[in-house]
């Protein structure tokens, strides 16, 4: 009998393998939610839309878009962290939530609690006024804001919008007054309302005021072709790279298989002509990048936001 069971070991282990397989293969069986932790219109929900319209046309299955705000994206961010890790819930990840907001707040999250799966976007940092502010070019506005400390808005005292802007601050010789909102596109709003002196933004959110001759860009981080005649930061003599980028994780212990679909899928629909236009439209960059050497670029930037809690708590 016991040489009976023991033959039977090695077939039991195929069966197991072969029942796995089937399961990971089946993947999706059934809608994907994707979690946005900030307002709709800005940056990471536009491009986390387009996105997500794409790939649920290859995957045959709905992948819908929730916009789960506060906390400067904690909210949204730790919802998805206590998540099965089965695929099913995934969320848009940033500079902000993913590198800075851990290491300068107390969250119940930190890089580690996720796997990254899949980066698609970049983009460029600027300094954006409305069409009627008396800062005419970056020049005027720093020497304004070297007088009086002028309004600015961003999207949380932890964003990227706040840690990058208060660098770039630094270097110019000046300190914003912060108005916090829950999105780029909400600081936008208040910028061409006449709110607001001033936003730290990124094109999918300032980029429509912009071509509507509502707001104008004063200093971005790369020069575009959608907004000629836009210095850049280095030009006026500001170290650094100022950009924020979204990216999609999901919660730790997903299993490898449903990665390396959604990353093939990505990849897929990367090279669509469509998504590619969508993506030019708003103003973001497509940089498609998933695996280790992505995932150490940003244990890096991790590294360099932690020194920078640091040395800010000193």
């Amino acid at each position: 009998m016991m040489k009976t069971k023991k033959s039977l070991l090695p077939l039991a282990g195929a069966l197991a393998v072969c029942l796995s397989s089937a399961v990971n293969a089946a993947y999706p069986e059934k809608p994907i939610n994707v979690i946005v932790p900030w307002g709709a219109g800005g940056d990471s929900d536009l491009t986390t839309r387009i996105w997500a319209d794409a790939v649920e046309k290859e995957l045959g299955v709905p992948v819908v878009v929730i916009n789960k705000t506060g906390g400067g994206g904690v909210v949204g961010t730790s919802f998805v962290a206590r998540a099965k890790a089965d695929g099913y819930t995934l969320i848009n990840a940033g500079l902000s939530n993913m590198l800075i907001t851990p290491n300068f707040s107390k969250t119940p999250y930190d890089f580690n609690t996720f796997t990254p799966v899949v980066k698609m976007t970049a983009v460029p940092m600027a300094v954006v006024v409305s069409k009627d502010s008396p800062y005419k070019n970056f020049d005027d506005f720093v020497l304004a804001a070297k007088k009086n400390r002028l309004t600015q808005g961003s999207w949380g005292a932890a964003s990227s919008g706040t840690v990058l802007a208060n660098i770039i601050a630094g270097q110019a010789g000046y300190q914003p007054k912060y108005v916090h909102g829950k999105s780029a596109a909400e600081s936008m709003v208040s910028v061409v309302g006449g709110h607001i002196d001033s936003a730290v933004s990124f094109p999918p959110a300032f980029g429509p005021h912009v071509k509507a001759d509502r707001a104008r860009a004063l200093v971005i981080n790369q020069k575009m072709d959608q907004f000629p005649g836009v210095p850049t930061f280095e030009s006026y003599g500001i170290k650094g790279s100022f950009e924020g980028w979204s990216g999609v994780f999901a919660p730790k212990g997903v299993p490898q298989e449903v990665v390396e679909k959604l990353t093939a899928v990505t990849a897929k629909v990367m090279k669509n002509p469509k998504v590619l236009k969508a993506y030019e439209n708003i103003g973001a960059l497509v940089d498609y990048r998933h695996g280790d050497d992505w995932v150490a670029d940003m244990k890096v930037t991790y590294g360099i936001m932690k020194d920078a809690a640091a040395n800010a708590k000193k």
